[in-house]
């Protein structure tokens, strides 16, 4: 359930990892070196093409871009700088994110100075080029991010996410109100939130951050997310989203990942954070000398980026003006490289998504410009695909620049000039420009009309300034109830339910109309517009998604599961357990109906026990009734875990592959040990049950192993260590430590320290985080580079270092060893002291090896 920001007060988001170490100006090492690496010179006889800044003409020569095609430009120095990310307002207005005093230098100084901008941009002379300037906010430290909103703007603002205002007329904006605060991405920019991109539910979701935003009724909302991603979001026409991280090109989410993440006891329901491209190759037209990091083998070849090492900003083209040939198409940024790839995305048989390179050996657009910087893309008014230049020669942070990096930089001259940034956009050759947008006077007709426009920007646009705008109009509730029900395409109906449910105008009639939609797509929609109407014990919308899940065994069964989850009523409950009764055989069907189940594993559980058409074993059943044992177990609660125990022992006695199936998911429950191996499953009391249990003559598998994982205050014979309390002392520099996780941590290993998938490994129960402290101190203070083994897992990731005091690093090094169950000892600011004064004048991170 969203709640207000008001609601947050200590919680906070954080940045991905850690913030940073400080990098030393002119330091023999640098903070992305690796210990004990050698980093070879590029070899003297080879010839490394000088690569001078260039004039947008010049730098337009140097593009090789896909047949038929060609790459025009919108806007460049001095009237853009240092662009980031953009977006269109309804009149075709361009708002540009400008990060101005991101890396001035290679050493980052200054990086931190109140530089950054977001500027709008018009052309007011309608040859396709801006020519106007017009700095709505200034003072900003490397803002990253923005999107139209309402009358406003939101704009991620380091560490703030402001919602901004133009109440004098003059486009300046007069009034910033900050929606939420500690953020993260001043000291690391790359690995923070950001994207902030319009879903089709009406909410703000961004990357890099398990968090999306909306306003309603005035106040603006937080709700968690599955997150995803390092820089750049994107969706496809049917809200699906799409991201990736630097070295993994393109991921995805099959259905929205709020659904995912809504039951911690179940973990992260199945489908979301999906890779979907395996194919990390990349074709530069031209040597790239530059790449940090360009030593190691495998990297590159004959002097060229062989794979993605900076991927960014994906982009779902719905533009329509590129033709048939880019539909279904993922642009991926690789400003390493110099280019934007092309992906093609095939939905399968079942609902997933894969991905493979659109041409084997050929990019959509390269340039032999070292200094061409694209860094975000997005759809036009005009259908063209825009992109975002930030150009320059050092794009690098300076958190991972190698000293091989580095001595390139200086000898090539790649620190100057700064401040430039272009932005180009790609339309096919021989086309006339459209006409430009204006919908700040559309009527409410038209507005409804566009919503099955061919260019998803149109559409989107229109949506959104419905829903912000339309609520208190009968007629464009009558319109949109009509396209809903029956607009000439599928897009349209989808947006036009979204308008309705953004008004709070999709009542019980409206829902079944929209829920026997022809289109497959549509009712997929309708489904999730529908579950706010799912409540009482008897309920004919409940009646009809029972009936489309019952006739469809894709997509559209499993979002049935999915909203049925979002009501805790009984006619939804009792859904769910009739739809359990007739397939649960694939693990995404089982996923998607615990992840609806917090707090109710252990009625749901009784329920399909109780009932006679259980006692037969089908497909999944007993992963099922185990998985359901295991959250019961997870979430710890003693009566919950004894009514488990109570049911194996009690007649009428179970079928045996029910009881094992519960005394396996129970087993599975167990707290790991620091090892990694399952340790014990608390409880408050000696369950009444396992005596019986035990007597009952049923000999399940592993019954004795449960009756020895059980532990209780007082029970004999425990391995287990005595965890002395915190005291009063530490009770404070505990909670100190839990605010700085939040700002500088959470958002990369998750508020349950359980990590995210290509991110950040999990804390939780890790052996070390519960091992040496003087290992812990050491990857906090100076960084870790991978690989790393975590849990059984391999991760080939770096963490920078925590630019934090010694009391502070202290602080969450004694949070994360004694939050989630562990038992650690706290770690004290003198220990922390006493590790940096025998490590010395350290700058590179440590590897597991050093360790």
């Amino acid at each position: 359930m969203p709640l207000p920001l008001s609601a947050y007060r200590t919680r906070t988001l954080g940045v991905a990892v850690a913030c940073c170490a400080v990098l030393l100006p002119g330091a023999a090492g640098q903070a992305g070196d690796k210990a004990g690496e050698e980093q070879p010179a590029l070899p003297a006889n080879l010839t490394v093409p000088p690569a001078p800044a260039l004039s947008p003409r010049a730098e337009a020569a140097t593009f090789q871009v896909a047949a038929g095609l060609r790459v025009e430009l919108v806007a460049a120095e001095p009237l853009v700088h240092d662009p980031v990310a953009i977006a269109f307002d309804g009149d075709g207005q361009l708002w540009v994110a400008e990060m101005r005093a991101y890396m001035p230098n290679v050493d980052g100084t200054g990086e931190q100075e109140p530089l950054g901008s977001v500027a709008v941009l018009v052309d007011t002379d309608g040859d396709g080029r801006m020519d106007q300037r017009t700095e709505f906010l200034e003072g900003l430290v490397l803002p990253r991010a923005l999107a139209i909103a309402g009358d406003g703007l939101l704009v991620i603002s380091p560490p703030d996410l402001l919602y901004c205002r133009d109440t004098d007329g003059d486009g300046r904006a007069d009034e910033r109100t900050v929606i939420d605060t500690n953020l993260g991405g001043i000291a690391s920019p790359e690995h923070a939130i950001n994207g902030l991109v319009y879903t089709l539910d009406g909410w703000y979701q961004c990357a890099n951050s398990p968090v999306r935003y909306r306003q309603r009724e005035g106040t603006w909302e937080r709700a968690r997310t599955g997150g995803g991603g390092q820089w750049g979001l994107s969706l496809d026409d049917y809200g699906r989203a799409f991201f990736n991280t630097n070295s993994d090109p393109l991921r995805a989410d099959f259905y929205p990942s709020h659904y995912a993440v809504r039951n911690p006891n179940h973990g992260r329901a199945s489908g979301t954070n999906v890779r979907i491209l395996h194919d990390f190759s990349v074709f530069p037209s031209h040597i790239t000398p530059g790449v940090n990091r360009g030593y190691r083998p495998g990297l590159l070849k004959d002097y060229r980026l062989v794979k993605y090492t900076g991927a960014c900003a994906p982009h779902y083209y719905r533009g329509g003006r590129l033709g048939a040939e880019f539909k279904d198409t993922v642009f991926v940024c690789e400003p390493c490289a110099n280019l934007v790839g092309q992906v093609r995305v095939n939905e399968q048989a079942d609902g997933t998504l894969d991905a493979a390179r659109a041409h084997p050996r050929r990019e959509f657009l390269t340039s032999t410009d070292e200094r061409f910087r694209p860094v975000n893309l997005a759809d036009g008014p005009d259908g063209a695909l825009y992109i975002v230049d930030m150009y320059r020669g050092l794009i690098q942070h300076r958190l991972f620049v190698t000293s091989f990096l580095r001595k390139q930089v200086i000898e090539r001259g790649l620190e100057s000039p700064i401040g430039l940034g272009r932005i180009w956009r790609v339309v096919p050759e021989g086309q006339r420009r459209p006409t430009p947008a204006a919908l700040s006077e559309a009527s409410w007709g038209e507005l409804v009309e566009l919503l099955s426009h061919e260019n998803g920007w149109w559409r989107d646009t229109a949506r959104r300034t419905l829903a912000e705008e339309g609520g208190g109009s009968r007629d464009a509730w009558l319109l949109l109830r009509r396209m809903a029900h029956g607009g000439p395409t599928a897009l349209a109906r989808i947006h036009a339910i979204w308008a309705l449910a953004a008004m709070e105008s999709i009542d019980r009639t409206c829902a079944l109309a929209i829920l026997d939609d022809p289109d497959p797509e549509v009712r997929l929609a309708a489904v999730r517009a529908a579950e706010g109407l799912c409540g009482g014990t008897t309920n004919p919308v409940v009646d009809k998604l029972v009936e489309l899940a019952m006739e469809d065994a894709g997509r559209l069964r499993h979002q049935v599961l999915l909203s049925l989850g979002e009501s805790g009523a009984p006619a939804a409950r009792a859904a769910l357990v009739e739809l359990a009764t007739g397939d649960v055989s694939s693990a995404a069907l089982r996923s998607a109906i615990l992840s609806g189940l917090q707090a109710s594993e252990l009625t749901f559980l009784m329920t399909l026990l109780a009932d006679s058409a259980w006692q037969e074993p089908a497909p999944g059943r007993g992963k099922l009734l185990q998985y359901l044992a295991r959250a019961i177990g997870r979430e710890g609660r003693t009566t919950a875990i004894s009514a488990v125990l109570e049911r194996l022992a009690t007649p009428p006695e179970l079928v045996p592959w029910q009881g094992q199936a519960l005394v396996d998911g129970l087993l599975e429950a167990r707290t790991p040990g620091p090892a990694g191996k399952g340790s014990y499953l608390f409880v408050g009391e000696q369950p009444p049950a396992l005596a019986s249990l035990a007597s009952t003559g049923e000999n399940y598998k592993r019954l004795p192993e449960l009756n020895s994982a059980l532990a209780w205050p007082g029970r004999s014979g425990l391995d287990f260590p005595q965890v002395r309390p915190l005291s009063e002392d530490e009770r404070p520099f505990f909670e100190h430590g839990r605010r700085i996780y939040g700002e500088a941590c959470a958002a990369c290993h998750q508020a349950s320290g359980l990590g995210a998938e290509a991110l950040a490994p999990p804390l939780r129960h890790s052996a070390w985080v519960l091992g040496d402290e003087g290992h812990l101190i050491r990857i906090l203070r100076w960084g870790l580079v991978g690989p790393v083994e975590v849990r059984g897992q391999t991760w080939d990731l770096q963490m920078p270092a925590l630019d934090r005091s010694d009391e502070e690093i202290a602080a969450v090094l004694t949070y994360i060893r004694r939050e989630w169950g562990h038992g650690a000892d706290p770690v004290t600011p003198a220990a922390v002291k006493e590790t940096v004064e025998a490590v010395g004048q350290r700058t590179a991170a440590f590897t597991t090896q050093e360790l």
